[in-house]
């Protein structure tokens, strides 16, 4: 399915909020295009990068992930934020928090899934306002992130 209309309207939609945005080829065929976004997350200016990707499900079904990179190598933290992951998941509102193990990266997590014959315009709005949602969550876990991180 190609999801260039989705991906262009949803592209457009946080340009105009003036979010720095760019799009990804990515060579594994399961994931497709990606939209890739700087969202700031603290008064600070520090910036996360939250990723939209697309995959069918199934025949009927399109799941939508948005993946947000928070800390791109945790510091001697590790340990610490390791051990509050299941504290945070459970009152996690939306999506999950978690740790990629191999490039020790702290990363949200969280899947949407849609009807494939949805308006691919009609998606991008609503995926646009599920972005603000999971951005609420980032920025809310954000301090206490970095802080357990010690990459701050």
């Amino acid at each position: 399915m190609d999801m260039n209309i989705f991906l262009t309207e949803l592209e457009s939609l946080l340009n105009k909020m003036e979010y720095e945005t760019a799009r990804m080829k990515v060579e594994d065929p399961q994931i497709g295009e990606t939209l890739r976004v700087l969202f700031p997350v603290d008064e600070a200016g520090n910036k996360v990068l939250l990723e939209v990707m697309t995959k069918q499900y199934n025949e009927d079904t399109l799941l939508i992930q948005i993946y947000t990179t928070m800390i791109a190598e945790i510091g001697p933290g590790y340990e610490a934020l390791k051990e509050m992951l299941l504290d945070w998941n459970l009152t996690c509102p939306l999506g999950a928090f978690g740790i990629y193990r191999p490039a020790k990266q702290f990363y949200h997590k969280y899947n949407y899934l849609m009807p494939v014959d949805e308006d691919q315009k009609e998606m991008a709005t609503e995926i646009f306002y599920v972005i603000h949602l999971v951005m609420d969550v980032v920025a809310s876990g954000f301090p206490d992130i970095v802080r357990l991180s010690g990459n701050y």
